[in-house]
């Protein structure tokens, strides 16, 4: 009704107020419905150890949210007519104001006087005076039990009376874990595919220059130049058996070194299937190894798919069991490291499919992912090899280079036909006549082999001295002369003793000195040579 324009905002005004009014009270009974509840979980949390991962210093908000949430199922706007009825009832207007809301659907002559004493009672009213915000001892009420709750969280002991948080801890920490080798299978699964090695050709780039550069040296050989000759080759195998230890330290080591070891693989150490992927291995080839992890990861996918528990136990098992072998021959064998690592890595996470804060899925595919990456360090392996023999092939034309340098000198012109190391190989063989290395008078040092007539007749100039060289190792603290005769094979006993460690030292040195394999007979041979020799000059009884 347009005469009774200041009634009506009276009461519209009144009714937003009411309605902020009761949505402040249902803010306040929703928060501390959700205090309470948060609360009685926090302790029960603390004072059980159950559902620890529930309760981050962030999870407080959640309080704020069920505040919001409840509050909004709890409100309900009021209406125009509960504004009017509470005007007059803080007013004492007795129903003035809710007879104006009914004088639409009334009849009678008497609704002019209404409207006529209701818009002077409205220029009265204020809407303050109907309904007051009372908001600060509630707000006040909110910011301590904040407080409370956050003082609570922060201080409140942890219990642990049935171990739930000891159990849970360790959950993390599987999953800290997990999460932490899946980025660094990655991040080497990247190094390697970024790593130009010349994977595929015969050896790798450094390998393929170094040898290069020995062959075009072999070329600029002058006749008359034996010390400028021998100069350049010594620092030629001074590189070549540089780059070969280095090989030999990162991962071929025990392999190529100790390739004659009985195979150990738990209770398999006569399996050919062992034996060989250790000789592929020697020879550059991956093929078996690279054949047996694909099967490990077919039978992965196998086990990503199975439903019956009985039988994904038995293919697990089995699988774990393959495992094992292989990081087995990784590190034991290989000494690669990193090889033995991815393959570990996949065990690790096979079995952490079975973590509650991990899903089966997610630890099998990477599981697989390790697998890929033992594939790719396998490959890394059998390129070190395929390094080695080139580089001891090599250093073993090398060797007979100097040889022939130092009986008739190197020339570079005779090399021009020359295009592998055979060829360099034969050539220096025909320097030599015929002569090669370690295939001397009886299989020691130089010659054709076979034993060679002495003639002991005629002065040789020969003088017989005693070395004043001690033959002992250590050192001396005491010792004194006398005269007398020695105990019968007292000196021949401790000869052999003193041959005995020599001998077994050298075997030592070899193995902790890295010595390239082509350099081993000639010094087993030498060492062989004294204790035989000792043996025919003792004077038969």
């Amino acid at each position: 009704m347009e005469q009774m324009t200041k009634s009506n905002r009276l009461i519209e005004r009144v009714q937003r107020r009411l309605a902020l009014a009761v949505w402040g009270r249902a803010l306040f009974v929703s928060f501390v419905i959700s205090a309470s509840l948060y609360l009685a979980l926090m302790l029960f949390s603390r004072l059980t150890g159950y559902w620890t991962g529930w309760f981050p210093l962030e999870s407080i908000s959640s309080v704020a949210i069920g505040t919001l949430v409840l509050s909004a199922i709890l409100f309900r706007r009021p209406d125009r007519e509960q504004a009017a009825r509470l005007i007059d009832q803080r007013q004492g207007t007795k129903d003035l104001f809710l007879t104006v809301m009914m004088l639409e659907q009334a009849v009678g002559n008497y609704k002019p006087l209404v409207a006529q004493d209701a818009e002077k009672q409205a220029q009265k009213i204020k809407p303050a005076q109907v309904v007051e915000f009372a908001w600060a001892k509630r707000v006040g009420w909110v910011c301590a039990s904040t407080l409370v709750l956050f003082l609570t969280l922060q201080y409140a002991p942890q219990l642990d009376p049935f171990g739930e948080v000891q159990a849970a801890e360790i959950e993390q920490e599987k999953v800290k874990e997990f999460q932490k080798e899946k980025k660094a299978t990655k991040a080497r699964m990247a190094e390697l595919k970024n790593k130009d090695n010349g994977a595929g050709d015969e050896e790798s780039k450094d390998v393929k220059l170094a040898v290069e550069n020995l062959k075009s040296d072999f070329r600029k050989m002058t006749p008359g130049k034996k010390q400028e000759n021998a100069k350049t080759l010594a620092g030629h195998q001074k590189s070549l058996g540089g780059k070969w230890r280095q090989r030999a330290e990162e991962n071929m080591k025990s392999m190529m070194m100790k390739a004659d070891q009985a195979q150990k693989f738990g209770g398999m150490s006569k399996d050919d299937g062992m034996k060989k992927w250790s000789k592929e291995l020697q020879e550059g080839s991956t093929q078996s190894l690279t054949k047996e992890m694909d099967e490990l990861k077919d039978q992965l996918q196998r086990l990503m798919k199975e439903k019956d528990p009985v039988k994904r136990e038995k293919l697990q098992n089995e699988i774990q069991k393959k495992l094992k072998e292989m990081e087995s021959f990784a590190r034991e064998q290989t000494s690669s490291k990193p090889m033995a690592a991815a393959l570990k890595r996949a065990m690790k996470q096979m079995q952490m499919a079975q973590s509650k804060g991990l899903s089966p899925e997610e630890a099998f595919k990477e599981a697989m992912e390790s697998m890929d990456l033992a594939k790719m360090e396998l490959k890394e392996v059998a390129q070190s090899a395929k390094d080695m023999k080139k580089l001891e092939e090599a250093l073993k034309v090398l060797q007979m280079a100097k040889k022939a340098n130092d009986k008739s000198g190197l020339d570079g012109e005779a090399c021009e036909n020359c295009m592998t190391l055979e060829d360099y190989e034969e050539l220096y063989a025909e320097m030599m006549g015929g002569e090669m290395p370690g295939e001397g008078t009886g299989n020691e040092g130089q010659g054709g082999g076979g034993k060679v007539d002495e003639d002991d007749t005629g002065d040789k100039g020969f003088k017989t001295e005693k070395s004043k060289s001690a033959i002992t190792a250590g050192k001396v603290l005491l010792s004194f002369k006398s005269k007398g005769l020695s105990d019968s094979g007292e000196a021949k006993k401790n000869y052999n003793k003193l041959v005995t460690d020599l001998k077994q030292g050298m075997s030592e040195a070899i193995m902790q000195e890295q010595i390239p394999p082509g350099y081993h007979d000639g010094i087993k041979k030498y060492f062989n040579s004294l204790e035989k020799k000792t043996d025919e000059n003792t004077p038969q009884k």
